[in-house]
């Protein structure tokens, strides 16, 4: 790796250093940043304009994690909106690897690099899926407990599409900025926060009949085109 992308590595490390992750852990989230930064010399997923900005959002999404982890907020499973190259759900799934984790996202080339990721790192229960979400939300639902999303769209928008996407109540939980606080004028209810991470909370339900469509498994995903 260049000398560049192994400081990037460095200081990613250094970022969640605090966290105190057990060893194993460490070394699946150490993984996924090393796989994003070989992956990215050869295909663009990641803009390499951001690498500066990229410590923070690993430990972002790692707070994110151990928040799902600890806070026992999900029993059946996590579903990341707009997944991209996998802020915050490769590394949801890295600090919970026994959690379902479905990944939906458009474009081909950051969903074959998820998939190239999962594999490289032994995420068994890891699904991504290159999907419209609106339109997958047509005619399949997931079964999970927790919707997350990244720079995905406007926050007013995800719980909305969410909502669409559910079997049963689950919880939104989006990483967000302060500038967004009171952009949208959000009150402390709405919010948890974990030192410099910042993160909008709701309460869905769905809003989608589930009686004409089918569930989202990782079986399905793998012999049925969704």
């Amino acid at each position: 790796m260049a000398t560049a992308c192994a400081s990037v590595l460095d200081s990613c490390a250094a970022a969640v250093a605090h966290l105190a992750l057990p060893a194993a852990t460490a070394e699946r989230v150490s993984g996924y940043v090393s796989e994003l930064l070989t992956y990215n010399e050869r295909t663009n997923v990641y803009s390499k304009s951001a690498y500066e900005k990229l410590p923070f959002h690993v430990a972002d999404s790692v707070t994110l994690a151990l928040d799902i982890r600890d806070g026992r907020a999900a029993q059946r499973g996590v579903l990341d909106l707009g997944s991209g190259s996998g802020l915050p759900s490769v590394i949801i799934a890295c600090v919970n690897p026994e959690l379902p984790v479905f990944a939906v996202e458009s474009k081909s080339r950051k969903t074959r690099f998820l998939t190239h990721a999962a594999r490289r790192l032994g995420l068994e229960n890891y699904t991504p899926l290159t999907q419209n979400v609106n339109e997958l939300s047509r005619s399949w639902y997931f079964d999970v407990d927790v919707v997350t999303a990244k720079a995905f769209k406007p926050l007013p928008e995800v719980g909305p599409i969410g909502a669409k996407c559910i079997l049963g109540d689950a919880q939104l939980l989006v990483p967000i900025s302060e500038a967004q606080v009171l952009e949208f004028e959000l009150g402390e209810e709405r919010l948890a926060r974990h030192g410099d991470f910042l993160y909008f909370s709701e309460a869905l339900s769905p809003t989608r009949d589930s009686s004409t469509r089918k569930l989202v498994t990782r079986e399905a995903a793998r012999t049925s085109r969704l």
